[in-house]
């Protein structure tokens, strides 16, 4: 495993692991190489993290953490049963054909996770986060453990994402799912009251719901943060209210325009328009070329 040793932990060379099992690894083996990869990178993980730190294995999961064993296991027995359930509701869209087990690190010490995930920001200070979903490389999820029952909902969000990390899915949508399957397994109701509706009506409008489509919202603090998480789940809450069949549209919305051609195409709906059901008469709809300037694409 070639390793560089980068902000505290050894991080691997995937881009040569990756080209070393292609060249040497037969397709049948393939799963079993990966996950040994996995495995290797964990080790030297948990040597570079100390304090007690070990690998952890389970039916579909490999784990590294620090904190008390008692804990580690029963998460991974939680993460263990939750993910059927996740699967069942993502149905077709829920990634197939991965290689190697699922890969969680509970960091006991919250520097520890803050440094460990410094790596995969470009801003010089990391977002304050309560676990996240690292697409780079062997994708993985990071947490900081605070307690089991905070860790499990976490679990469970980031599982989402980890399962859908193959689709080029908008960032409101990926949210959404999120949102929405955690609120289902945890049986919370949504509530929307209104003085949030009203914080909404006054926040967006023709130029903040572009950045809302392109993503860029979420990353801004304050009110353009909590509130594009909600809007997030409104949307896909609206959407389950028409009965209509998700698993196409999740499969091929892409990121450069909002979803909104996935929308058109598979539901026959404008996302400006399913906006406008909450948000009131206005110009709501995703604009491609305002979308790519936010996210500074070039034409394609």
């Amino acid at each position: 495993m070639p390793f560089d040793y980068v902000e505290g932990f050894s991080r691997p060379d995937w881009d040569t692991v990756r080209g070393s099992i292609r060249e040497r690894v037969r397709s049948e083996d393939l799963f079993a190489a990966w996950d040994f990869a996995a495995q290797k990178w964990l080790q030297q993980l948990a040597q570079d993290l100390g304090g007690g730190a070990r690998v952890y294995d389970s039916g579909h999961f490999l784990c590294v953490s620090d904190a008390d064993p008692g804990t580690v296991n029963t998460l991974l027995n939680y993460a263990e049963g939750v993910l059927p359930t996740i699967r069942a509701n993502l149905r077709g869209a829920a990634w197939i054909g991965y290689h190697g087990r699922h890969v969680l690190l509970l960091f006991s010490d919250p520097d520890d996770y803050y440094a460990y995930v410094s790596f995969f920001h470009e801003a010089e200070v990391s977002p304050l986060s309560g676990g996240v979903c690292l697409g780079r490389g062997y994708t993985h999820i990071a947490m900081p453990l605070v307690n089991v029952r905070s860790a499990e909902h976490t679990i469970v969000h980031e599982l989402v994402h980890n399962l859908v990390v193959h689709l080029r899915l908008p960032l409101w949508l990926n949210e959404a799912l999120a949102m929405v399957i955690e609120s289902r397994i945890e049986r919370r109701p949504f509530l929307l009251d209104r003085d949030e509706v009203d914080r909404h009506r006054q926040h967006w409008n023709p130029g903040t719901i572009q950045e809302f489509w392109a993503g860029t919202a979420f990353g801004i603090p304050g009110e353009s943060n909590h509130l594009s998480y909600k809007l997030s789940e409104i949307l896909l809450n609206l959407l389950l209210e028409r009965q209509v069949n998700l698993v196409e549209f999740i499969k091929n919305a892409d990121w450069r325009d909002g979803g909104q051609d996935a929308a058109l195409n598979l539901l026959s709906t404008d996302l400006g328009a399913l906006a406008a059901d909450f948000l009131g008469p206005g110009d709501w709809r995703p604009r491609r070329k305002t979308i790519a300037a936010l996210l500074k694409l070039r034409p394609t």
